[in-house]
C-alpha cells in the first residue's frame, strides 16, 4: 500500500467521524424539536383531557380526543421519516424506481420545491448495493437543494446506459464555486457519497457555478450486466 492510499484512508477516517457525529447531532436536534415537542403537546392535551372528563362535557371531550388524535399522527409521520431517513426499508420490496419516485413526491411535498423525477431504459434487474448507493445519491442531493440552494425545482434522473448506472440531480437554485467549495461539515454527505461509489467502481461528478443550479450526477458500472457477461 503506497503512503498516498495510506493518508488517503487516514483522511477518509477522520472525515466519517465528523460526518457522524455530525449526523447524531442533526437527528438529536430533530428529535428534541420535533418529537420531543409533539410529546410535550400530546402531554397537554392529556392533562387538559383530564380536566375534561372531570367536567363531563361531551362537546370539550370530544374536541380533546380529536386534538390528541392529531398531535399523535403528527408523531408518527415525524417518526416515519426519520426512520426512513436512517434506512430506506421499502428500496428491495417496492425497488430503486418506486422508492426515488415516492422519495421525490414526499420530498416536494415537504419543502415546497417542485421535482421531477423521471427514468429511462431497462431498470432491471440491479444490485442492491448499486441500487442502495443510488438512492443514498438522491437523498443527500435533494437534502442539499433544500438547505442551501433556494431552489424552485429540481429535476432526478435515473437511467441504465452502456453497462453502466447513472443518477442525476439538478436543480435551478443559486448554485456554489465547486472548485473553491470547502467539503466539510455540510460537504461530507457528498463525500460519504463518492466514497460510496468509489467502491462500487463508480464516480461523482458536481457542476455548478454561482447563480446557475447546481447538478449532481452519480455513475455506477451496473455489475449485474458484469455477471451475466461472466457466466
Amino acid at each position: 500500500m503506497t503512503p498516498s492510499r495510506v493518508e488517503r484512508l487516514h483522511e477518509l477516517a477522520g472525515h466519517l467521524i465528523v460526518a457522524q457525529d455530525a449526523e447524531r447531532e442533526r437527528l438529536a436536534r430533530e428529535l428534541h424539536d420535533h418529537v420531543g415537542q409533539g410529546l410535550a403537546g400530546v402531554s397537554l392535551v392529556l392533562s387538559g383531557l383530564r380536566r375534561r372528563i372531570a367536567s363531563r362535557d361531551p362537546a370539550l371531550l370530544e374536541a380533546s380526543l380529536t386534538e390528541l388524535q392529531h398531535q399523535t399522527m403528527g408523531l408518527a409521520d415525524t417518526v416515519g421519516q426519520l426512520a426512513h431517513r436512517l434506512q430506506p426499508g421499502g428500496l428491495q420490496q417496492v425497488g430503486i424506481v418506486e422508492a426515488l419516485s415516492f422519495h421525490s413526491a414526499e420530498f416536494q411535498h415537504q419543502y415546497g420545491v417542485e421535482v421531477t423525477f423521471e427514468s429511462t431504459g431497462d431498470l432491471a434487474p440491479i444490485a442492491d448495493e448499486t441500487a442502495r448507493c443510488l438512492f443514498r445519491g438522491a437523498q443527500e442531493a435533494l437534502s442539499n437543494i433544500a438547505r442551501h440552494a433556494g431552489a424552485r425545482g429540481a429535476q432526478v434522473t435515473l437511467s441504465r446506459a452502456n453497462g453502466e448506472w447513472s443518477l442525476t440531480v439538478a436543480d435551478d437554485g443559486r448554485g456554489f464555486d465547486v472548485a473553491g467549495a470547502d467539503r466539510d461539515g455540510d460537504g461530507l454527505g457528498l463525500l460519504i457519497i463518492e466514497e460510496r461509489a468509489r467502491l462500487l467502481h463508480g464516480r461523482l461528478h458536481i457542476e455548478s457555478n454561482s447563480g446557475s443550479g447546481t447538478t449532481v450526477r452519480l455513475t455506477i458500472p451496473d455489475t449485474t450486466a458484469l455477471t451475466a457477461r461472466e457466466m
